[in-house]
């Protein structure tokens, strides 16, 4: 599967970072959304000033870099907004991290490169991949550990949670479904076995 178009997602506190950095570990490149969503909204973009144009000066502190928390806050109350953010940020996005998957293969055609894409479904990007992978934990676990991870109240954790497509949806469209509920040790050991099909 090496010359395989491979997505790597998980829903918000998931354990999806652990099994990315596993399959790095193991030799995978891995190409991390999140990364990109950063790059493209730092001042002096084009896709910066059309985010900005999109949600005004309010949602920016005095050295011009987002207040995320406030911006994350505002989305969960508006889908819409949601819906006009990702028109217009997803498709910078996407460019940037295809650009990046044709230079490495370029460099090297034998590895295994793995797109890590939280909201892959959410975002209609699944079409576009030959192989996916989906991190998941019971929703129990999840909302908790979001509420941990980010210092909110449960409530607010499952609102947060609420937004994002349906985790058995999400089962019947990926090819290997790995379940974090338990012990690191139970999710590497499904990592480490995906790994084996993906280097083949």
């Amino acid at each position: 599967m090496r010359h395989k178009k491979i997505a790597l997602t998980g829903g918000i506190a998931t354990g999806k970072t652990t099994v990315a950095n596993r399959f790095r570990e193991l030799g995978a490149l891995i190409l991390d959304a999140d990364e990109y969503a950063r790059r493209v909204v730092e001042p002096g973009t084009p896709s910066a000033a059309a985010l900005r144009e999109l949600i005004g000066p309010g949602y920016y502190h005095a050295n011009g870099t987002l207040k995320r928390r406030e911006l994350r806050e505002r989305i969960i109350e508006d889908p819409a907004l949601r819906d006009q953010l990702d028109a217009v940020l997803h498709p910078f996005i996407l460019q940037a991290m295809w650009s990046e998957w044709e230079k490495r293969r370029e460099r090297n055609p034998g590895a295994v490169i793995i797109f890590d894409i939280p909201l892959l479904f959410e975002g209609g990007f699944d079409r576009d991949f030959d192989v996916i992978i989906l991190v998941f934990t019971q929703p129990g676990i999840q909302a908790r550990r979001l509420a941990e991870r980010d210092c909110i109240s449960l409530p607010e954790a499952q609102r947060t949670l609420s937004i994002q497509f349906p985790i058995e949806s999400k089962k019947v469209l990926s090819d290997f479904v790995i379940e974090n509920s338990g012990s690191l040790e139970i999710t590497l050991e499904q990592t480490d076995k995906i790994w084996k099909t993906l280097s083949e």
